[in-house]
């Protein structure tokens, strides 16, 4: 039987999500809390990869059990094996020949930015500090040169395959001022290259501060050079917020975040 859950993760102290040997990883404990729970190694697959530092709050993954356990029951139980930092939300039956990753039609991450004379205690592992005043307004109008599909190579890292297409379809970029001194990216999309959401953000910020102009990140986008966008921000601010998959997905009525 394969089983979906709905995964949120303080990414601070994960070396990412993916499985890595000597690193603390979110997929690995997840196959650690499931093999306490069933007694044997089970493969987890997630459909998002973050990196370092990054959280989540909408991660889908899904592994292949004996269905001896309810939904409920296996959420309770993983949970209780689980540290702190990483919580399963739901879990749901689907399909065995679900794929995460393939089914998914979008995925959206949010950005959040501090730009106040003061750095904040409380935000610093959820929250990027920009020591310069943001203009949001440029970034708002710089953003729409994003929509739409295009080789975004130039905000490709270096992770990126050197053989793989750098063709991505972005649905929306957007931001807002939401207080005084802080502001939210949302950025939606198909599917995004290695540390492209990271690379995307930090052009807009490098608008904001009046270190790149509109015309000059359009450039970037319209004539692409691989790795040429390298302001990436730092990870902390960065989550991922949802994965949408059709009417048939998972968690469709559980992923409508704000």
């Amino acid at each position: 039987m394969r089983y979906a859950l709905l995964v949120e993760y303080d990414g601070t102290s994960f070396h990412g999500s993916q499985l890595q040997r000597q690193e603390r990883t979110v997929q690995g404990e997840l196959e650690t809390g499931l093999q306490k729970i069933y007694g044997v190694h089970a493969r987890v697959r997630l459909a998002g990869r973050t990196d370092a530092g990054v959280h989540a709050t909408g991660q889908v993954a899904v592994f292949d059990g004996e269905d001896r356990h309810s939904p409920l029951t296996i959420r309770e139980a993983l949970n209780f094996h689980l540290p702190d930092d990483v919580a399963v939300m739901g879990v749901e039956p689907v399909a065995d020949q679900f794929d995460p990753r393939r089914r998914a039609l979008r995925r959206e991450y949010v950005f959040n930015l501090n730009d106040g004379p003061v750095r904040s205690p409380l935000g610093r592992w959820t929250e990027v500090r920009i020591k310069t005043r943001l203009d949001v307004a440029e970034m708002q109008i710089a953003a729409k040169c994003f929509g739409g599909s295009h080789d975004f190579a130039s905000f490709a890292g270096p992770a990126t395959p050197a053989d793989a297409t750098t063709i991505r379809k972005v649905d929306v970029v957007d931001v807002v001022r939401v207080d005084g001194s802080r502001i939210r990216m949302k950025i939606n999309g198909n599917a995004f290259l290695h540390q492209q959401v990271r690379r995307m953000a930090g052009a807009l910020v490098r608008v904001g501060t009046g270190k790149l102009n509109k015309m000059e990140l359009a450039g970037l986008v319209e004539k692409p050079v691989r790795g040429s966008a390298g302001w990436p921000l730092s990870p902390e601010g960065l989550c991922l917020a949802r994965i949408e998959y059709g009417k048939d997905g998972p968690f469709q009525a559980k992923t409508e975040y704000n």
